[in-house]
């Protein structure tokens, strides 16, 4: 047994030994992996100092046109302009539509009986970019909303639905769409155009399109039909209110149940009538909140204005530059790699 013992703790010897050496071979090849990229890049960049005067050249010549010539040769008549708007899921399909429609329009769908089309050629639209402003609010009301039509459906008893939709997954599979407020960019080629009268033509025209009418239509009569009746409980409650009021005053036992608006109370009918008034009140007024947001399928949250483009490379003389520093570099490399195959051509023939 002893024997045994000896051979085992040699064996496990050897494999803790095997297992550190394997570890150290692996940090020794990332530091010589790390060190052969340090390599190249100083290579590199010993290879644009070597050139350095066709790259100062290229990173010049693509400041100074950005900065100086493309301003000069800029089309004044085309201006950007930016609105914001606010509207439903439905109303939200449209406008998306609408801006793939414009911007995949082609010169001979201008003569197409398209209304969205027509109404682009007469505003002289040639670009139109949509983004949700993406707000917590949206996503959660989204979120309830998918679980009170599950409820209204009878699915409130099944805990399987409720474990699976998570409120935090809930967002990724949200469409751009689903987010009340978006953010409209639209290009127009002509700055004669008031921006005021553009505003009017796409507002008019996204609320009178059919799917939007028929949604607001749907929407406004389900909650005009839910306001009357919690304003019908709500009269309600203050007419029973008032009976019992009546009731106690003229009641002459000492014992007879009096009005009591003790919120400290929970023991008698009327602390459960002022509870269920300051539910329906409450309901009342989301109710109210949906209602004027329904009065138009699309409603303006900030004004059509004129905005500036902006690059992800900062101004046009820094983005220019940074384009031709770029070229340098390739040009730098193909020189590079021409030499290299004329060596390898000397080499094997």
């Amino acid at each position: 047994m002893s024997q045994e013992n000896q051979n085992h703790s040699k064996n496990e010897e050897v494999d803790l030994i095997q297992l550190f050496n394997y570890f150290k071979n692996g940090i020794k090849s990332v530091f010589s992996w790390i060190g052969e990229c340090f390599s190249y890049l100083f290579y590199f960049i010993f290879l644009i100092r070597k050139n350095w005067i066709l790259t100062v050249g290229l990173v010049l010549a693509g400041f100074i046109y950005g900065a100086f010539i493309k301003p000069a040769l800029k089309n004044t008549d085309i201006r950007t302009y930016e609105m914001v708007v606010k509207g439903n899921p439905v109303s939200n399909i449209e406008i998306y539509a609408f801006g793939s429609e414009i911007n995949s329009m082609k010169s001979d769908d201008l003569n197409s009986n398209e209304e969205g089309i027509q109404l682009a050629k007469s505003l002289d639209i040639s670009d139109v970019s949509i983004e949700p402003i993406q707000k917590e609010e949206d996503m959660v009301n989204h979120y309830f909303e998918q679980i009170e039509m599950n409820t209204l459906r009878g699915i409130e008893t099944d805990t399987l639905f409720f474990q699976d939709f998570k409120l935090k997954d809930h967002k990724s599979k949200m469409e751009n769409s689903d987010f009340s407020m978006q953010r409209i960019k639209i290009t127009i080629k002509n700055a004669q155009i008031n921006p005021n009268e553009v505003q009017e033509k796409l507002l008019n025209y996204f609320n009178n399109l059919p799917s939007v009418k028929n949604n607001q239509e749907a929407q406004l009569s389900i909650l005009q039909n839910y306001e009357r009746e919690l304003k019908r409980s709500l009269v309600n409650i203050d007419s029973i209110m008032y009976s019992r009021s009546v009731a106690n005053k003229k009641s002459v036992s000492s014992n007879g149940e009096q009005l009591m608006v003790n919120t400290a109370s929970r023991g008698n009918v009327e602390w459960d009538l002022l509870r269920f008034t300051e539910y329906f009140t409450k309901r009342l007024y989301g109710t109210q909140k949906l209602i004027s947001s329904y009065q138009n399928g699309v409603n303006v949250v900030s004004n059509l204005r004129s905005v500036k483009e902006e690059s992800l490379l900062g101004n046009s003389g820094t983005k220019y530059g940074i384009l031709g520093f770029l070229l340098a570099c390739l040009i730098i490399l193909g020189l590079r790699f021409d030499k290299y195959l004329d060596k390898y051509k000397d080499e094997k023939i």
